[in-house]
C-alpha cells in the first residue's frame, strides 16, 4: 500500500490515498503540482491529479493507535467524489476502531451529507482547511475555486452544533484575514488547530507576523491546542 508519512502534520503517522486528485484548483497546491511532475512516473498517478479512486488500497491495514491521514494528496469530500467512494473509504475505516483517522477537506457542508454514518464512528478526526475568514479577498486573488472560506466556517459550526466533537482546523497557508477570525475557530471549538505560512514563496495575501502572533495566542487563551508550522514575516516584510 501506498503508505508514508505526512508532509504536513507532525502528529500524523502515516498517510493513506485511497482517493486521489482534486478540482479545487488552489493557487499553492504542492499536491497537484507533486502529481503532475515529479509522481506520475508511477502507476497511481498515470494520469496526474486527476480524482480516482484507487481500489487496492482498501485492502490496507492499520495498527491500533496509529494516526492515519487520508487522502492528503486529494480531497476525500470534494463535490466531484461519487458518494460510492466515500462510503467505501468509511466502511473501510470502520474496520479499525482503535486507529484514528484525520479527513481534511476544504468542502466540509459534505460532512453533513454523511452525518449519519460519521456520527457512529468515533475514530474520525473531521478536518477543515480555513485560511482565512476574509471571502472577498479570498475571491479577488482567485486563490482557490474551492467554497468560499466563511461558508466552510458556517459548516464547520454546523458539525458541532449537531454534537461533532472531533473537529480540527488547518490555518495552511494562512492569509490575512479580519478581527474577526479568532471568535470564528473558537465557534467550532476544534480539537486542535494547525497554523503556518506558505512554504512555497506564492507571494500570497498574507498577515503580518505580528497578526500572526496574535491570533495564535487568542485561541491558546480560549484553550485550543494550536500547533505552530512554518511562522514567519509575510514576504513582504522582509
Amino acid at each position: 500500500m501506498g503508505k508514508r508519512k505526512s508532509r504536513m502534520f507532525n502528529l500524523v503517522d502515516i498517510t493513506w490515498n485511497p482517493v486521489i486528485g482534486c478540482k479545487h484548483i488552489c493557487h499553492y497546491c504542492w499536491a497537484r503540482r507533486l502529481a503532475e511532475t515529479r509522481l506520475k512516473r508511477t502507476r497511481k498517478y498515470r494520469d496526474g491529479f486527476k480524482p480516482k479512486l484507487y481500489e487496492e488500497e482498501l485492502k490496507a491495514k492499520f495498527r491500533p493507535n496509529e494516526f492515519v491521514f487520508v487522502s492528503d494528496m486529494g480531497d476525500l469530500l470534494g463535490s466531484w467524489v461519487p458518494k460510492d467512494w466515500i462510503l467505501k473509504v468509511l466502511k473501510h475505516i470502520a474496520k479499525f476502531p482503535r486507529t484514528t483517522f484525520l479527513l481534511l477537506t476544504k468542502n466540509p457542508a459534505r460532512y453533513l451529507e454523511f452525518k449519519d454514518v460519521l456520527g457512529q464512528m468515533d475514530n474520525i478526526i473531521l478536518g477543515a482547511t480555513i485560511e482565512t475568514d476574509n471571502s472577498p479577498m479570498y475571491k479577488v486573488y482567485r486563490i482557490s475555486r474551492a467554497p468560499p472560506p466563511d461558508e466552510r466556517i458556517k459548516a464547520m459550526i454546523s458539525l458541532r452544533h449537531s454534537g461533532f466533537a472531533n473537529l480540527m482546523v488547518s490555518i495552511e497557508p494562512i492569509l490575512d484575514f479580519t478581527p474577526n477570525f479568532p471568535q470564528a475557530i473558537t465557534r467550532i471549538d476544534p480539537l486542535f488547530v494547525y497554523v503556518g505560512y506558505d512554504n512555497y514563496n506564492h507571494k500570497l495575501p498574507e498577515p503580518p507576523l505580528h497578526k500572526t502572533r496574535s491570533l495564535i495566542k487568542s485561541l491558546k487563551a480560549k484553550g485550543i491546542q494550536v500547533y505552530e508550522k512554518t511562522i514567519r514575516k509575510a514576504w513582504y516584510e522582509r
